[in-house]
């Protein structure tokens, strides 16, 4: 799957101001600034529950993705297998962050203090695998300003897919330059899995210091900011909206883009477009909602600390605090009961695919409604406009 406008560099600006802005709306549901909201909110559990995001949310999920990173890291010396498996385990861990797009993980064009974090260790939808054939070929991967001069989809998690499950042929036209002029053919079998071997090294090596710069970045300040609700947010009450907006990736990209696109809300043409899931080639689809799932029962929970359901029985909704983890648990069950990857699922059997879109549903429908109208909090724009 292709979604990119084209292969020119990032130089040293945020990677979406080359990849389009409505590409970065589409990633990052957070749109518009905060309003005055939740001022009846008890200040107290408020603080407790922005205290909680860092220390019990964030950065234990961000040590997990490292740690799994290194894992893959050392598993590209050996087996092929071994390296697509952990690399699996490494992308789930990372579908968990997903949906902690805040501050440092967020794009610099919609979320205070944003980093673009999110965007340089994986850029889904915006991928070109093709892309990655090129410079397999170009080998200019180990080059110092390769990750300053490249793209997002040139690198991250997404290429590691390709480079690590495509095979020996690679996914260009003909007419692209590396058929066209035999560069790829002259390559041979060895050489292109010698060369996708050094460029996933060289990927899997950015990943992690990536990773590691978001962790810093969260245990280095973000995280007591956001607890006191400071710099770069005004008060708590739009640090509490930051966390909230955050939530809303399940439904904006998880409901909307993992699963409506495929069952036929894209634009391919026909009543389904099953290869409009995501992490096609490592059929890896099913296990990233599901972590996107678990992802967002963490940040609405506050892990084994205080969040979004304290606060509502705090406010006398102990009913809907319930209700949304009841909810959020019947739809990560909704996922083990799709058989097979989610492709096949899509196009042999869409009831079990549209069963899931319509759990991760309820779960956005409370999100949206309830929640939102309890908390007063501002619903981002994309979400706001979203009558599915």
């Amino acid at each position: 799957m292709d979604r990119t406008a084209g292969s020119s560099p990032r130089s040293s600006l945020p990677s979406w101001l080359f990849l389009g802005t409505l590409a970065a709306a589409s990633l990052h549901p957070s749109c518009g600034p905060a309003t005055d909201t939740g001022s009846s909110l008890p200040s107290a559990t408020v603080t407790a529950l922005l205290t909680a995001v860092g220390p019990q949310v964030v950065v234990p999920a961000l040590d997990r993705f490292i740690a799994e990173a290194e894992l893959l890291e050392a598993s590209l010396s050996g087996e092929q297998a071994a390296s697509q498996a952990q690399w699996q385990a490494t992308m789930i861990a990372w579908q968990e962050l997903e949906v902690m797009q805040i501050g440092p993980l967020g794009s610099s064009l919609t979320a205070a203090g944003g980093q673009d974090g999110r965007d340089e260790i994986y850029s889904w939808p915006t991928v070109n695998p093709c892309l990655v054939d090129q410079e397999t070929v170009r080998g200019e991967y180990g080059g110092a300003d390769f990750f300053t001069t490249r793209l997002v989809n040139a690198y991250g998690l997404d290429a590691l897919e390709h480079l690590l499950f495509y095979g020996a042929d690679n996914a260009c036209p003909s007419q692209v330059d590396i058929n066209a002029h035999g560069s790829w053919d002259a390559l041979g079998t060895d050489g292109v899995a010698a060369a996708r071997g050094a460029y996933a090294a060289a990927v899997t090596a950015e990943v992690i210091r990536q990773g590691r710069a978001l962790r810093d970045a969260w245990t280095g300040g973000f995280s007591d900011a956001l607890g006191a609700g400071a710099d770069p947010y005004e008060d708590d009450q739009e640090a509490l909206n930051a966390v909230f907006d955050a939530l809303f990736y399940l439904e904006s990209i998880t409901k909307d883009e993992k699963l409506a696109v495929p069952l036929g809300g894209g634009d391919c043409g026909a009543e389904r477009c099953p290869e409009d899931v995501e992490l096609p080639e490592s059929d890896t689809s099913l296990a990233a909602i599901e972590a996107n799932l678990v992802g967002f029962r963490s940040l609405l929970t506050g892990g084994d600390d205080t969040g979004f359901d304290d606060l509502l029985t705090e406010l006398g909704h102990e009913d809907l605090a319930q209700e949304m983890t009841t909810t959020v648990d019947a739809a990560i069950a909704a996922v083990a009961a799709v058989e097979g990857p989610l492709e096949e699922a899509v196009e042999s059997r869409p009831e079990q695919a549209q069963a899931l879109h319509d759990a991760v549903k309820a779960v956005t429908d409370l999100l949206k409604g309830d929640l939102a109208t309890v908390f007063a909090l501002q619903i981002p724009d994309e979400a706001a406009g979203d009558a599915d």
